[in-house]
């Protein structure tokens, strides 16, 4: 008994992880959530709509799952290693470039990103409230920047680590994400294009 629930358990986890990759790879190709319907989910999986909502019971919560997913094994680890970093500079280093080559890494982001921002659902709120944990970390090691005199005293906190996130976001518009080759070298353009913006560039 135990091993036929076991069994059926492992099947039921292969038809979630199959039914999400599908509707992220529809999501990378149409470039919306709005562009994505239950039946191209269902006819891109091979599955009847009734399988579909078995497992999600709506193609918000299927959205939600992947969005936080990505946030789990993505956003989360990045921010508890640079709250433990001491060093300001540094740990402001290693957010830029460990936001980038996550940017780099999930070009779905241009898609998960927008979407927390537009869609009116109470999980996609609790999205946004995690993406604002990176937000309040950059804008709080930026802020410690400027009392240990290191940056440029003059720019604005909030504004600075705003400008950053969304310049570094808007990469999944322009990236040719089969070129992996470069990513070390984004990383680096990255970090040193906003180190010499904060820092104030002398003449």
């Amino acid at each position: 008994m135990t091993a036929k629930i076991n069994a059926k358990t492992i099947a039921a986890q292969k038809n979630r992880e199959k039914i999400l990759k599908t509707t992220l790879q529809l999501l990378l190709k149409k470039g919306s959530t709005n562009a994505v319907s239950t039946s191209d989910i269902c006819n891109a999986a091979k599955i009847t709509k009734p399988t579909l909502y078995y497992y999600f019971k709506s193609k918000y919560v299927l959205l939600s799952e992947i969005h936080s997913h990505l946030i789990d094994e993505e956003i989360v680890p990045i921010l508890n290693k640079a709250l433990q970093i001491e060093d300001t500079m540094e740990r402001f280093s290693f957010i830029i470039r460990s936001y980038t080559k996550h940017i780099y890494e999930h070009p779905e982001l241009r898609i998960l990103i927008h979407d927390s921002l537009i869609i009116k659902d109470k999980r996609f709120k609790v999205m946004r409230d995690e993406w604002k944990k990176v937000y309040y970390v950059l804008r709080d090691t930026i802020t410690k920047l400027k009392l240990e005199k290191k940056i440029d005293k003059n720019i604005k906190h909030s504004q600075t680590a705003l400008f950053i996130l969304g310049m570094i976001t808007w990469i999944t518009y322009w990236l040719d994400f089969s070129r992996q080759d470069e990513a070390s070298e984004i990383e680096e353009t990255a970090l040193k294009f906003i180190l010499d913006g904060v820092k104030g560039i002398k003449n």
